[in-house]
């Protein structure tokens, strides 16, 4: 979409075709990409790019943001009151043709959801609304998980919803993300027995854990988290809603609190779970147990 309907790469072609990238064609990929994300729409950055006024950017995002994002929000949300799959396809399909999946995820379907959440009680078909785009979302994006699987060479990470968590989208959402990244993700959706997890990090080999839920942490249950914390060879990460909130035990006990944003929880999690390790050095973990 970048070449074809805006003009911002313009490759050579090989005699059968084939596309041929020039060192200014990296680096304008890393310059779109940079302002994509600040927030910028791909017409803006086209017609900087070109050698229009700069400042129209900076304008544009005073603006908020080119209204892009905003048009995606309010078509998505006009699509689901209609319960029209359709149309939630055709933006979908937009927004992620001209931007990457996770700017999409932050920008477009956590608000989305978070709107839902906040409106339901006030509409007629509020709950059916809800349920029919977090359906939508989980086979959107279940069936690109599925398809990424094979693709991702990484370290293995176990995602779960904590004991007593009823929606997971938002884990789905994050599995994806770190699917993209290059994570091996075993992804086994809400509602997960703390008593399990050992099991599964051992049997799966996995190199971290990370667990999420949209509600609370009680105190029982963060006792359960703090314990299980000191148990794992491996790093224990929290993530969703619930690891917004100070969690003292578990933080005490080596436990990791990644808040509620994707992009940030990503980049804690290569903190403690490093994509690569160099071969004279052990694989991450709390301790030194499997190597």
């Amino acid at each position: 979409a970048w070449e074809r309907r805006y003009g911002l790469l313009q490759p050579e072609r090989t005699p059968k075709g084939h596309r041929l990238y020039r060192l200014q064609d990296v680096q304008r990929v890393e310059r779109i990409l940079a302002l994509l994300e600040e927030g910028h729409s791909l017409p803006a950055i086209a017609r900087e790019l070109q050698g229009a006024d700069p400042s129209a950017l900076n304008q544009e995002r005073l603006a908020g943001q080119g209204g892009v994002w905003a048009d995606y929000l309010a078509g998505t949300l006009q699509a689901i009151a209609s319960f029209s799959t359709e149309r939630l396809e055709a933006i979908f399909n937009e927004a992620t043709s001209l931007h990457p999946l996770e700017m999409v995820t932050e920008r477009l379907i956590e608000p989305v959801l978070v709107q839902l959440g906040e409106r339901w009680m006030r509409r007629d078909t509020g709950i059916a609304e809800e349920h029919f785009y977090s359906a939508w979302v989980r086979n959107r994006l279940g069936a690109r998980f599925h398809h990424a699987t094979g693709q991702a060479h990484g370290p293995r990470i176990l995602c779960a919803g904590l004991p007593g968590s009823h929606h997971d989208t938002g884990l789905l959402m994050f599995s994806l993300s770190a699917l993209s990244r290059g994570y091996r993700v075993l992804c086994l959706g809400a509602n997960l027995p703390l008593a399990q997890v050992p099991l599964v990090v051992e049997r799966a080999a996995a190199r971290g854990v990370v667990l999420s839920s949209r509600v609370s942490v009680d105190a029982e249950l963060q006792t359960g988290l703090a314990a299980l914390a000191r148990s794992l060879d491996v790093p224990l990460m929290l993530g969703g809603l619930c690891s917004d909130q100070p969690l003292t035990d578990l933080e005490a006990a080596g436990g990791v609190r990644l808040g509620s944003r994707i992009p940030v929880a990503l980049k804690v999690l290569t903190m403690h779970v490093p994509l690569f390790v160099p071969a004279s050095r052990s694989l991450p973990g709390k301790r030194r147990g499997r190597q």
